[in-house]
């Protein structure tokens, strides 16, 4: 049996009648409380929650956001003790339409932390928070999608995020974005959900389909279900992140069930938000149609056996169940110097013979990287034949007129020893003070990212992340894309020499924001610099 929660550590981690029972079954991750502090009695195998659904109603969406510790119930042997928004894991699905305006009031009541140095190339101050909603074309400036804002424990801050009237429909999602403590926040669990509605859902096939939320975490934790904090100066014997167990969840679950009937469509919402791992899933006898990746929809739906979602990304699909029976989703699980799963682009070299040697402070626990199941879906019952459709409102704007191109790379520093400094962009890591790469509004470039020589891992993938402006690829390794593809994160494959050309309109908004790694241990640790978008 898990251990008992002592009262204090019930008051502590903020476990209360209201939050534990007042959204019962409306969510995954449940915060959880019995008479006596003790995990709930739970099924061998739960139905997949869906978190709770909040929307927005007369153009705007407004909600209260609290980052503060948790205790969540993850279907695990013991309690979670976690740091969470609004005491759940993942958090609430925020729902909005093209025009709309989001209101956040975040509050933060995460724990202070004694004073310390603030090296922008290590963890720092990782109770302090804000807010990035990831893949939305928003403003960056001010008190809207602005990366660079810092609230401190005990903190409030009031933000306004318009969208535009043409904003994509699609799947984005929201979580913490302080340099320093991103790394924390996601191997914490704190992401949740956000959908733009709008064309794609229109589509017959697709309004059709019922609709599951499905956010995929790697939760790390300490031996006893605890987060643990950073190291910003690890010895050799210690990671810059600790931890002694992983728990890959679905919206906070372990290993929940799925029901469809034969010949049924579903539409699946699917996010990456782990802090650094790749994430490739098949489903036995079924192909997943292709909808959009990263909030921007196909043409047509593209049928294929298997997803690879770098950390960050997002894909919707429709899923049409076969013959009655039970079949696994199954994931295989990559990291940044182990990154060769199925699904992942190709190399432009081969690499050396027995690569995958770990990260110095970034260890791999035994059996981390080990396929398993983390869904099952059962195909039973009853009901009508369901149809996929033939053709999607694209998202394919024209790029305008490049007015520069650009070549810069992902880069590790080490001393003359091979020992690791930091990563950083162009040989440097990130400087709040440095200048940042400048752009003119209402123009698009063209840029190629290089992943720099390593003499240390000779096999090192990253996975590249701009604010505020997607971007389409049009080359990788060299190679011509047809068609192109547009994202707003993508994998820089694993060796020297390897690299994307993209293109990207600079438009309707000005303000500073980031370019970074979204294997945010590598952000935190100098893998990030500044773009400035100037009118």
């Amino acid at each position: 049996m898990p251990e008992p929660i002592s009262r204090r550590q019930a008051i502590t981690y903020g476990v209360g009648a209201v939050a534990a029972g007042a959204l019962a079954g409306q969510r995954g991750g449940t915060i959880s409380r019995t008479a006596h502090g003790r995990r709930p009695r739970k099924p061998r195998q739960p139905e997949l929650p869906q978190p709770r659904v909040l929307s927005s109603r007369d153009g705007a969406l407004s909600v209260r956001l609290t980052t503060r510790p948790g205790v969540v119930d993850m279907n695990a042997p013991k309690l979670v003790r976690t740091n969470t928004f609004d005491g759940v894991v993942p958090g609430y699905t925020w729902e909005l339409r093209p025009g709309d305006t989001l209101r956040v009031d975040l509050r933060n009541r995460l724990p202070k932390l004694p004073p310390m140095p603030m090296h922008m190339d290590r963890p720092h101050q990782w109770t302090n928070t804000n807010l990035h909603t990831h893949g939305l074309h928003v403003s960056p400036a001010g008190i809207a999608d602005n990366v660079f804002l810092d609230i401190p424990p005990g903190r409030d801050k009031h933000l306004e995020i318009p969208l535009p009237a043409d904003h994509p429909a699609g799947s984005f999602w929201y979580h913490p974005h302080r340099h320093g403590g991103v790394t924390q926040a996601l191997r914490a669990g704190m992401a949740g959900m956000l959908i733009v509605r709008g064309d794609l859902d229109e589509v017959e096939e697709v309004a059709a389909a019922r609709e599951k939320t499905i956010v995929l975490q790697n939760i790390e934790l300490g031996k006893d279900y605890q987060l643990l904090d950073p190291i910003p100066e690890p010895k050799p014997d210690q990671d810059f992140f600790p931890k002694a167990l992983d728990l890959w969840t679905v919206n906070g679950v372990l290993t929940p069930r799925l029901r469809m009937y034969p010949g049924e469509v579903q539409r699946w919402r699917l996010l990456n938000a782990a802090e650094g791992n790749f994430m490739s899933l098949q489903l036995k006898h079924h192909d997943f149609h292709v909808l959009a990746w990263d909030g921007l929809t196909l043409a047509a739906p593209d049928p294929t056996d298997v997803l690879m979602l770098s950390p960050g990304n997002r894909v919707e699909v429709l899923v049409k169940a076969g013959r009655p029976g039970r079949y696994d989703l199954v994931l295989t699980p990559g990291s940044s110097t182990q990154p060769n799963v199925p699904g992942m682009p190709e190399s432009g070299s081969p690499g050396p013979a027995g690569g995958g040697m770990p990260m110095p402070g970034f260890s791999t626990l035994k059996g981390e990287l080990d396929k398993r199941t983390i869904m099952t879906i059962e195909v039973s019952g009853h009901g009508r034949s369901m149809s996929l459709p033939t053709a999607l409102p694209a998202y394919d704007p024209p790029i305008l007129p490049i007015r520069r191109h650009r070549h810069f790379t992902f880069s590790v520093q080490r001393k003359p020893d091979n020992t690791f400094l930091n990563f950083g962009v162009d040989g440097k890591p990130y400087d709040m003070a440095a200048p940042p790469y400048q752009v003119p509004l209402g123009t698009a470039e063209e840029w190629t990212l290089e992943n720099a020589f390593d003499p240390k891992l000779m096999e090192h993938a990253h996975v590249f992340h701009i604010h505020t402006n997607p971007f389409k690829i049009i080359k990788r390794n060299g190679k011509v894309l047809s068609p192109p593809l547009w994202r707003d994160t993508y994998v820089l494959t694993k060796s020297a020499g390897d690299t994307l050309t993209f293109q990207s309109n600079f438009v309707n908004y000005a303000g500073k924001f980031v370019e970074h790694c979204h294997i945010v241990g590598h952000e935190d640790l100098g893998m990030m610099s500044a773009i400035e978008v100037v009118e």
